[in-house]
Parts: C-alpha cells; structure tokens; sequence
C-alpha cells in the first residue's frame, strides 16, 4: 500500500469485519462536501467495495446534499442498503435479520465486498458487524466483540454512552449481548 492509501485507510477507519473477512468491511462515513463523498467512493471502489450499508439517521443525512443518491449512482440502487440507526443506539432485531444481514449475506453469495458505515465507524457499525460474525461466520458473541474491537470498533459503544443519556451502562451492555443472541437465533437456529 502506497502512504497516501494508508492515510484514507486510517481517514475512513476501513477495515475487514475480522481479521480474516474477505467480504464484510466497516468504515466511517465520508465528510460532508460532495468532493469528499466522491473521494470516498473512489477509496471504497479502489478497495475492492461493490455494496454500501449506511447507518446514518436522518438528522446526520441532512448535512449532505444527497449522499444516498451518490451511493445509488455509483454503486447501483439495489446495491445500497439505508438502514438509520440513531447515534448511541442499538440496531432493533427486525431491522437487523430482515434488512442488514440478509443484505450482507446477498453480497456474500456474490463475493461481492460491502462497507458497512455509521458515522465515525465504530458503535453502530461495530455492532452490526459483530452481529454479521455471530450469525452468519459462526464466532461466539465474545469472539466477535474481540475480532471487531481489534479493528479499532466497539460494539459496546452504545453502553459507554448510556450512562451520559441517564441510562444504565451494564443493561445496555446485557441488550446487546441479547441482540447478538437473538440474532444468530434467528438467522442460524441456534
């Protein structure tokens, strides 16, 4: 890798959802100046990406002109999943094993690779892509929170944060433990 892609590499936060992942990557979102949303699509495309996931909630959206529009014009409509999940919160289970990962598992089949990104790419995106691990790699909810936290994500981010909206920090934490369970329940029957 040249120094200059080093640079975005560290910029966008993009790494694989685990060590080993040859499809499922994580990121943080573009700025907000459509030059800087072009410049990171082509990043995105020189790496190999073929799919979005977005997790930006509608008030993060409103700081672009049109970003779910690039991503559908560069990448194609059907190979952009919008699913808005508010900063500091938990993706619902519905949204999760009816929308995300079905979306994640059609770009698997294809082994076509697909960026998964919140806005600084780590609480949101960290917890889908553990979510990703647990249902459909087969890792434990331990392992997957291990893998993911090694990329520099932190599912538990949600739990960090809780405490600072009046919430309990432990039951946010035991919420998401449910959520990676519930999950490989759902998807995997186990």
């Amino acid at each position: 890798m040249k120094k200059a892609e080093i640079q975005q590499v560290k910029k966008y936060k993009f790494s694989p959802a685990c060590e080993n992942e040859q499809v499922v990557f994580g990121a943080a979102r573009p700025q907000y100046t459509n030059q800087m949303v072009e410049d990171w699509i082509e990043f995105m495309k020189g790496q190999g990406i073929k799919r979005v996931c977005c997790l930006l909630h509608d008030e993060q959206l409103a700081y672009y002109s049109d970003l779910l529009g690039a991503y559908k014009q560069e990448f194609g409509s059907q190979l952009v999943c919008w699913t808005p999940i508010a900063d500091f919160h938990l993706v619902d289970l519905e949204t999760l094993t009816q929308k995300i990962i079905p979306f994640l598992i059609a770009a698997d089949k294809q082994n076509e690779k697909v960026v998964v990104h919140c806005s600084g790419g780590i609480g949101r995106t960290g917890h889908v892509l553990a979510a990703w691990l647990v249902s459909v790699r087969g890792l434990s909810n331990e392992a997957a929170i291990k893998a993911v936290k090694k990329t520099g994500r932190n599912p538990y981010e949600a739990a960090i944060a809780a405490i600072f909206k009046g919430k309990n920090p432990f039951k946010v934490a035991k919420d998401i433990d449910i959520l990676l369970n519930n999950c490989r329940l759902v998807l995997r029957g186990e």
